[in-house]
């Protein structure tokens, strides 16, 4: 705000321009004066219609941006956007018309999209607070122009909303791909597996087996072992064993061991899937 000590040098006129349009030396009307040099309407102070100042400068034609307050005189940087309320005539700035939630809401949007549009699965939901928060960016900073504030969070909404947007290419890829590797596992290839020995050792029972791929791809596998009373399927232990590159109709063996408190064993193939997901165990 440019401000100079510079005492208005002409008393308000008691109106200018005629109808509806004129302005009073109390007050302002709702509408501005006619631009036209009507008589009457000369150059000069008039009330300020758009009621941020004491007053403000009619040039004959129209209204202008030189206005005063207070014996001061200023440039006003809204020009004439109107906007509510009454000047401060201590400072001779424009009021504020209130807060600017758009803004705020677009900026906490931005943030959480940013956050979770990579993640797999809520890439969905990042998506939708990207567009948000760009929806109501642009209105926040719409509406910053007219009550000067949030006019920061409303564009680090619309940044973070953008950012968001290119991150949720990624979580659609990581959504593929996390998607691909638990069908993989859920879903092995085809195969035929033996148990081919149960022994128990003191405490210690060890099992082992052979698998057969029956695809015509190299394939990995991942056996659960179960460990348990002979005659029943009540698995006392289990163990998990990775059996990995088995050719297409190729026999690879494995074994498996475990701590048991049986005077007896028997030993069983639990399931069989494909690779574990990322090397997780999932049962």
């Amino acid at each position: 705000m440019r401000r100079t000590n510079v005492v208005a040098d002409t008393e308000p006129r008691e109106s200018v321009g005629r109808g509806s349009g004129a302005v009073g030396a109390g007050g302002a009307s709702d509408s501005l004066p006619p631009v036209t040099n009507e008589p009457g309407a000369a150059a000069g102070w008039y009330a300020d219609p758009m009621r941020r100042y004491e007053h403000r400068y009619y040039n004959g034609r129209e209204w202008t941006a030189d206005v005063a307050s207070g014996g001061q005189r200023f440039v006003d940087q809204l020009g004439l956007q109107p906007t509510g309320g009454a000047p401060d005539t201590a400072t001779g700035t424009p009021p504020r018309s209130g807060s600017n939630a758009a803004a705020t809401t677009a900026m906490v949007l931005g943030i959480v999209a940013v956050s979770i549009a990579w993640l797999p699965f809520l890439v969905v939901l990042g998506a939708i607070a990207a567009v948000l928060a760009i929806v109501f960016g642009a209105i926040g900073l719409r509406r910053s122009r007219v009550t000067g504030s949030g006019r920061s969070f409303a564009v680090a909404g619309l940044t973070t909303g953008v950012a968001a947007l290119a991150a949720a290419v990624i979580g659609v890829v990581l959504t593929g791909t996390v998607l691909d590797v638990y069908d993989e596992y859920l879903n092995p290839a085809p195969n035929e597996v033996v148990v081919t020995s149960c022994e128990l050792q003191g405490a210690r029972a060890t099992m082992t087996g052979e698998i057969t791929n029956l695809s015509d791809r190299v394939a990995d596998f991942s056996v659960l072992v179960g460990f348990v009373r002979p005659g029943t399927d009540n698995t006392h232990r289990t163990e998990r064993v990775d059996v990995d590159d088995v050719a297409p109709g190729a026999t690879s063996e494995f074994s498996a061991q475990s701590q048991v408190d049986l005077d007896d064993i028997g030993c069983i193939v639990v399931d069989v899937n494909g690779p574990l997901p990322f090397g997780i165990a999932v049962d």
